[in-house]
């Protein structure tokens, strides 16, 4: 099989790329080390739309090798660093694999059509977002991650010239015989400043932004941001 070139889509900051890897999963997803662009960064697989690998990255900060990529939050904190050891039962560990070359159609960012990318779904409000995102939960299994980021003001005539309005999302194909990928979202007009949206199915309360994700009753989302607007999310009808 040909391997296509992939999407490369970066991360505001390294603990968005530590709550992405590591946070709230069953088991924490390989952070790849690589250079790209001239810059050494960490970056993971975590999607594939029209057969191309979608790979989320961070510039590594650290500027340095090492094993393991460690996060923690503790009360309302959160760490991130990189480790050649695993110790510390406190942190969550990703497994860094540190890649010297890879095949040159791998270097390539691929060029995002209108046919390509996400079929977007605005919903009604941030509940139904919760709902999309937690379904899983109920199968014990890791939820969904909400992606971050400006909302693109050249995709949408109807938003008012310098007011920034925010997309939260995520993404999901909701059926194995579906071939498409969809991203359900809702616009906020004030930026979240925590990296958790913590939401209850036993209640009516709205969903809250948090890092405190040790209070009981509740299912914690974890908030990715992202450097730019989600390159191939391309409207927002």
């Amino acid at each position: 099989m040909k391997v296509k070139s992939p999407y490369y889509v970066e991360l505001h900051g390294i603990n968005d790329f530590g709550r992405f890897v590591c946070a709230l999963e069953r088991t924490p997803l390989p952070t790849f080390s690589l250079s790209l662009n001239l810059n050494k960064v960490l970056a993971v697989q975590a999607d594939i739309v029209d057969g191309r690998p979608i790979i989320y990255f961070v510039k590594n900060t650290f500027a340095r090798l090492g094993q393991y990529l460690a996060y923690r939050i503790t009360g309302a904190a959160e760490e991130t660093t990189i480790v050649d050891l695993i110790g510390n039962p406190s942190f969550v560990y990703s497994p860094i694999i540190n890649i010297e070359k890879l095949p040159s159609v791998m270097l390539k960012n691929s060029r995002v059509i209108k046919k390509s990318g996400y079929t977007a779904v605005k919903l009604t409000d941030i509940y139904s977002l919760a709902k999309v995102a937690a379904y899983k939960t109920v199968y014990d299994e890791p939820p969904l991650p909400l992606f971050l980021f400006t909302k693109d003001e050249s995709t949408d005539n109807h938003s008012p010239s310098g007011i920034h309005e925010f997309v939260l999302g995520a993404t999901i194909n909701l059926t194995e015989t579906d071939s498409a990928s969809y991203f359900y979202y809702t616009i906020l007009t004030e930026e979240p400043k925590f990296g958790y949206m913590k939401f209850s199915s036993q209640s009516l309360e709205q969903p809250l932004f948090s890092n405190r994700i040790d209070e009981h009753g509740y299912v914690y989302l974890k908030v990715i941001r992202l450097a730019q607007p989600h390159p191939l999310v391309l409207s927002y009808d």
